[in-house]
């Protein structure tokens, strides 16, 4: 499988009690998010089954097809879970996911080029999309229009700092 065709919805934070099951931290809407996406991937190429058991300090607890001891569980700590892509719902109009903003070019109100999102970081307050070496709040007042399709994003701003991209 193509790597770039994975997208990363969750990471193996550690190992939960003697029967290998596993601590996630999920990048999806809630943890049964996870389940979602089944079959999961791994960086290995290994497909397996996922089953969320409950949640436990902000982690979900997890089963996972073929882990059944500890020892297996925690040769797994800081994996990281995919989905495919082409497995992610249609969004309607005006929607999107954040890793689809990765590639699209941002310019200002008048059409001059500011820079490429190179990166999209979500800690859970507010994303920030990073522009050459800058790192921005996204937000409507930032980015008032967003085009996945052209891969188009428009600025109120005419640069952010000193370190545009520049084309």
């Amino acid at each position: 499988m193509d790597n770039d065709d994975l997208i990363t919805i969750g990471v193996i934070t550690g190992k939960h009690g003697l029967k290998g099951l596993l601590k996630i931290k999920w990048y999806t809407e809630n943890s049964k998010g996870l389940e979602l996406y089944n079959p999961i991937h791994l960086i290995n190429g290994n497909t397996c089954t996922l089953k969320v058991m409950f949640e436990n300090k902000g982690q979900a607890i997890c089963a996972l097809e073929g882990i059944n001891s500890p020892e297996e569980a925690s040769l797994l700590k800081r994996q990281k879970i995919f989905a495919k892509r082409s497995e992610f719902p249609e969004l309607k109009n005006n929607e999107f996911y954040q890793v689809d903003l990765v590639g699209c070019q941002v310019k200002n109100s008048e059409g001059n080029y500011i820079g490429e999102v190179t990166a999209v970081y979500d800690y859970g307050s507010s994303p920030l999309v990073e522009i050459g070496k800058e790192l921005v709040i996204f937000n409507n007042d930032n980015f008032p229009y967003v085009n996945i399709k052209e891969k188009r994003i428009i600025t109120n701003y005419d640069s952010f700092g000193e370190n545009n991209d520049k084309k």
